[in-house]
């Protein structure tokens, strides 16, 4: 007998309309006890895991794409490359502290310690210092027209830090972040919307506009390589994430779907069908979620809404 899908342990639902991106704060805690949400509308939602019930919301721009924490502060950055660094003023609200301004798109900014790298124009990226936001250094490309960037993801190779970048025509460049300069690539399927990366096996996953994800491999002469393709149903993928265990991974849908499978074997596991819009982001995470006594996935959609799932038993 077939095994059903599991249900969430929760959903998180307000007047949220499209969320674009979630972020679980980092705390000295030795739990998870909140989580960030930010919107096409230019607010972020402050949900308290605790309860499951709304903390509070604050407007913090226009159309964030992506959401960050670093301590107590915030890290928005919107659709028109406006990157603002928020620092608390009470217990809930936040006071903008300072901006920088990057291209405009898609292209979610990554964390990196106490530097942010967010697309620039003509295909490069800017190192940016997060407490004084300034810039630190630029990735300039070899390859011209690449497009936009796409996205972006850390990749750590022999005790060093790299970035991968996926640009709009389908090219993944490897960076050397302690160079600037690029050491790898590879071209795969157009229209590239989010990479993964497992430093222990040396494989990464990425997920494109058509209805395939591939599987690459990064040897240590940074040879990137494309080891197979795995189709699923519908077109469109925003977002693929391995799992801190390494032992499945996610992919999030145009459709809507949450699709999982084993990392190991690469076989399809299980399709969550929870969200009617298309999935925007996935997050696991760092820490147990003391109401439910276990590490949680959190998914957003264009639905407006956040699916909780406890998928570790």
């Amino acid at each position: 007998m077939a095994v059903l899908p599991p249900d969430p342990v929760f959903c998180l639902k307000s007047d949220m309309d499209h969320i674009h991106s979630l972020c679980f704060p980092t705390t000295n805690e030795n739990y998870t006890s909140r989580l960030l949400a930010a919107t096409e509308n230019g607010f972020v939602y402050f949900w308290d895991l605790e309860t499951n019930r709304l903390q509070h919301k604050q407007t913090m721009g226009e159309s964030i794409q992506a959401v960050h924490s670093l301590q107590t502060d915030i890290i928005t950055q919107e659709k028109n490359g406006l990157i603002k660094l928020w620092t608390i003023e009470n217990n809930s609200n936040y006071e903008l502290s300072k901006t920088y301004t990057c291209s405009g798109g898609y292209c979610r900014s990554l964390l990196l310690n106490e530097n942010l790298i967010a697309p620039q124009e003509d295909s490069t990226l800017d190192i940016i210092d997060i407490k004084t936001m300034t810039k630190q250094n630029r990735f300039i490309p070899h390859k011209p027209k690449l497009g936009n960037v796409m996205c972006l993801q850390k990749v750590e190779l022999g005790g060093k830090i790299y970035i991968l970048g996926g640009y709009e025509t389908g090219d993944v460049i490897l960076w050397d972040y302690s160079t600037s300069q690029p050491c790898g690539h590879i071209k795969l399927r157009e229209y590239i919307t989010s990479l993964t990366f497992d430093p222990v096996s040396g494989r990464g996953i990425c997920g494109n506009a058509s209805n395939t994800l591939q599987i690459f491999t990064i040897d240590r002469n940074f040879n990137i390589t494309l080891k197979c393709e795995i189709s699923i149903t519908n077109d469109g993928c925003n977002i693929v994430k391995l799992r801190r265990d390494r032992k499945i991974f996610v992919s999030g849908g145009w459709d809507g779907s949450l699709r999982m499978f084993s990392w190991k074997s690469l076989r399809l596991l299980v399709v969550l069908s929870e969200h009617r819009g298309a999935v925007t982001d996935v997050q696991f995470s760092p820490k147990n979620v003391r109401y439910w006594e276990a590490n949680i996935m959190a998914a957003s959609g264009a639905d407006g809404m956040i699916s909780l799932w406890n998928l570790y038993n």
